[in-house]
């Protein structure tokens, strides 16, 4: 999200990770969708893993 300009990147992924619920596949999709970024950057997040994430 930072790569991308998002405004706020980290306070929007602590919105999601700070309630009750736990977090999973659904919650991180879900979450994904609500953000404004272009389709082909949602199509990346959408694949990532704690296995493939480089950080860039």
């Amino acid at each position: 999200l930072r790569r991308e300009g998002y405004p706020k990147p980290y306070e929007a992924l602590k919105a999601l990770t700070r309630t009750n619920e736990g977090i999973t596949h659904s919650t991180i999709a879900a979450f994904i969708e609500t953000l404004d970024i272009s389709e082909s950057v949602k199509d990346e997040m959408r694949v990532l893993t704690p296995q493939t994430y480089t950080g860039r």
